[in-house]
């Protein structure tokens, strides 16, 4: 396998290692998701007892608007029936909320005396502030606001909630306390049902992204439901840090004050399937506090937002924010290209212009591992006459063929495998490049020109009448087109080797077809750095005043490196075992063996 075929090979596979953690091949079609609520199996434990409200104490509603949310609260569990995000938008247009239609959030179930849990979130809490309200907080303010239960005539549970006009967390309180005001040690657990409502077009996409992160004495523990129609559940006890639920851009986190604290989480999750080939993800979280020191009151803070780096960052929820591998990939994103783009965006307002300043800014700094390529591209260029009158001539002898390029490398000191280790440094790179603007909730609904109207989704420049075989989708992306073209022309410049003709065609049509299910900011980005790369292949191998020769190959100083080395070793192995081979043996298998010493000094004279 020769170089080229080499490079195409590893070029495909990382594209389609991307394609597949992509997951959204295609764009699929809305998803009524208000009409998909599937239920967990095993969610709710059959012995669980659900009181119901007297039909004389209706359900009342408070309202809580701060700068930031719009949440609505239930005297039926005092629970959260409405948690909304007021300076995003969902793909309809309309305010980004994140609960599900008909659940109510972070109710509580506790044990009562008979050890039977019981469901709160139909029992009328009594609300110490008028109903049936609007509350506004703004700036620096705070509000709080009270729910009170009674058991029986000694016990009650209180709970509350803390806004603040500026932030996108509420502070929770739960305390199940005596007649006299003193607290009491209640098993209870409080609870998250039905995961978030998906905000994105595409529910392939929003699945994708979709899971339960918990936060354990630092090491993150990830539930993701991946298996159709059968629960995953996993279950994680001790000092715990936090407890999240997220979706592409948007999060909830329930942090226990202070943390860590002692409590066993239990999560559960399940994968469905939705119409018109969408995908939902439902998961139920569930804390159970181990201990109560004294009686005390427990506290949280519930963190729902948007995952946006620097919001985030306070809370220590980073690790919510996706970046792609742990160890390897995500430190390149983390601390260096989302600051790099988000320093460029500071100077440049439009994120469309901050994408190409990006790329501009990326070709440079990846030119010491591109140039290496860009040169054995180029030295290959030039000996591919060579090469190819050295494959007709022993196109029957595959061995003698072998032996001859062999020679030919060492005679003008190339390594055709000197390209190969610089395209491996730069996978981490990409796949890290391919996260931060994937995964940004800056380019999430940022138009930039003509067409492209949403930098985080597919640009759709051409609709199809019908959805192209194996992809799914019924578009083409405009700036996936440019791409494709784009490669086509870097293939026309590097390719020679007819036998390799076919890719000068093949590839840039796969690409188009596999990046129009990406990201506009994306292949924004990949188009702006492809045409850099054809102006600097056509200054190396056109415009340059001095260009290279054969000549100037072999007067080139020789280094052998490890990897020749290793090939020379192995090409005077093969010479050796081929002498060992009876004569008529070799001529079955087309083996050409070197002539005795003699001979070839008899022919040389």
């Amino acid at each position: 396998m020769d170089r080229r075929t080499l490079l195409g090979i590893i070029l495909i596979a990382l594209l389609t290692t991307l394609w597949a953690l992509y997951t959204s091949i295609y764009y699929a079609p809305r998803v009524p998701l208000d009409t998909v609520r599937p239920q967990l199996k095993g969610a709710v434990p059959e012995e669980t007892v659900k009181r119901e409200a007297p039909p004389t104490i209706p359900e009342r509603w408070i309202e809580v608007e701060t700068d930031l949310l719009r949440i609505r609260l239930s005297s039926y569990g005092g629970t959260l029936t409405h948690w909304e995000l007021r300076r995003y938008k969902d793909w309809q247009g309309k305010p980004v909320q994140l609960i599900p239609i008909g659940e109510r959030e972070l109710w509580i179930a506790y044990y009562d005396a008979q050890g039977r849990r019981v469901d709160t979130r139909r029992l009328p809490f009594i609300p110490s502030v008028a109903s049936d309200t609007v509350y506004r907080v703004s700036g620096n303010d705070s509000l709080v606001i009270r729910f009170r239960y009674a058991l029986d005539s000694v016990h009650s549970i209180e709970r509350w909630y803390v806004f603040h006009g500026g932030r996108y967390d509420v502070g929770v309180g739960i305390d199940f306390v005596t007649g006299d005001g003193g607290g009491v040690h209640q098993r209870y657990e409080l609870i998250w049902t039905g995961g978030l409502k998906y905000q994105e077009y595409n529910s392939v996409d929003e699945s994708h992204s979709a899971s339960v992160q918990i936060s354990l004495a630092g090491d993150l523990e990830t539930l993701d439901a991946k298996e159709f129609d059968q629960a995953v559940e996993t279950q994680a006890t001790g000092r715990i840090d936090w407890v999240g639920l997220k979706i592409k851009y948007f999060a909830v986190a329930i942090l226990p004050l202070p943390r860590p604290a002692e409590f066993t989480v239990l999560a559960r999750g399940q994968s469905f399937h939705a119409p018109n080939g969408g995908v939902v993800k439902r998961y139920d979280v569930t804390l159970r506090p181990l201990s109560r020191r004294g009686g005390e009151p427990h506290v949280f803070q519930v963190y729902g937002g948007p995952l946006d780096y620097d919001l985030v960052k306070p809370y220590e929820l980073t690790a919510m924010v996706e970046f792609g591998l742990r160890w390897l990939v995500r430190p390149i994103g983390e601390y260096f290209m989302l600051p790099l783009l988000k320093g460029i965006h500071w100077l440049v307002p439009n994120y469309g212009i901050a994408i190409i300043v990006f790329a501009v800014l990326m070709k440079l700094l990846l030119h010491p591992l591109i140039l290496p390529q860009l040169r054995s591209a180029q030295r290959m260029q030039l000996l591919a006459p060579e090469l190819q009158k050295i494959r007709e001539k022993y196109k029957d002898d595959l061995q003698a063929q072998q032996r001859e390029l062999f020679r030919l490398y060492q005679e003008y000191g190339i390594n055709p495998m000197s390209g190969c280790l610089p395209l491996l440094l730069q996978l981490p790179i990409l796949y890290a490049l391919w996260a931060v603007l994937n995964y940004s909730i800056e380019l999430r609904q940022t138009p930039f020109m003509l067409w492209i109207v949403d930098l985080s989704v597919p640009d759709r420049l051409v609709t199809l009448p019908f959805r192209i075989p194996l992809f799914g989708f019924n578009y083409i992306s405009g700036l996936a087109l440019l791409m494709g073209v784009a490669v086509f022309l870097q293939q026309r410049l590097s390719v020679t080797d007819p036998r390799q003709r076919w890719m000068v065609y093949v590839f840039p049509l796969l690409l188009t077809l596999l990046f129009s299910a990406f990201p506009a900011g994306l292949n924004l980005y990949y188009f702006t750095f492809n045409v850099l790369s054809i102006g600097h292949q056509l200054y190396l191998t056109r415009f340059r005043k001095k260009k290279l020769t054969l000549e100037d190959l072999k007067r080139q100083p020789k280094r052998e490196g490890w990897l020749m080395r290793r090939l020379r070793e192995a090409q005077a192995l093969a010479e050796e075992q081929a002498e060992r081979l009876p004569p008529s043996l070799a001529r079955r298998l087309k083996i050409e063996q070197p002539k005795p010493a003699k001979q070839q000094k008899k022919k040389r004279r």
